[in-house]
């Protein structure tokens, strides 16, 4: 059994917050706003500033987030391939938040 995460489900898209399942069994936001602003990211990532780009996310093959309608173009072995932009799982889960900071009332409060 691998011991990085992947996910498995997306939940919900919001603007800039992708919910997530992973393999860990836990439910994940990522949220992207701040990062639009950080610098040394691929040109592609900026892109993602656009809702009626990123709400288009789906899963990829090794279990992480990629945009089909945001190719990239790469080379590898001398060869050009062209690929859905995609991120890597182990930084989206370590940049990602439990689901539990994003609720309105403590869960293990008595209300």
């Amino acid at each position: 059994m691998s011991n990085i995460p992947f996910i498995t489900q997306i939940i919900k898209v919001e603007p800039f917050k992708i919910t997530s399942l992973w393999n860990t069994g836990e439910v994940r936001v990522n949220d992207f706003e701040d990062e639009f602003n950080e610098p040394n990211k691929h040109e592609a990532f900026y892109q993602l500033a656009d809702y009626d780009i990123f709400k288009y996310v789906s899963i990829g093959d090794v279990g992480t987030l990629q945009w089909v309608n945001l190719p990239i173009t790469i080379t590898f072995a001398q060869e050009k391939m062209t690929l859905p932009f995609d991120l890597d799982p182990i930084v989206l889960y370590e940049k990602s938040q439990p689901i539990s900071k994003y609720r309105l009332v403590q869960t293990n409060e008595l209300v």
